[in-house]
């Protein structure tokens, strides 16, 4: 036997071009609307799970990056937090 996966019902509003491209897309594949939506949520939130994962080495790039640097320049600890600051002013964001 076997077991489904409890599922839950929404209702989203959508401008009309949007709602004619999932049915036109709906009807060109042989499924429902309602499969391309879940299609297409679940795209999206596999984009989102990527973007994350590519910030999040992006991050360790620049922290190992800035360390080599850093210590090949021959930094000394004042010298390299000093430094530090002044990248993350300008990446506008914190190196980590």
């Amino acid at each position: 036997m076997k077991m489904r996966t409890p599922t839950q019902q929404i209702s989203i509003r959508l401008p009309a071009r949007d709602h004619e491209r999932l049915v036109l897309d709906a009807e060109n594949k042989g499924t429902t609307v309602a499969d391309i939506a879940r299609q297409r949520i679940q795209l999206a939130e596999k984009q989102i799970e990527i973007k994350d994962l590519l910030t999040s080495l992006l991050n360790h790039l620049t922290k190992h990056s800035f360390v080599i640097t850093s210590t090949v320049a021959g930094l000394d600890p004042d010298e390299k937090e000093a430094v530090q600051l002044e990248i993350e002013k300008q990446l506008k964001r914190r190196i980590k």
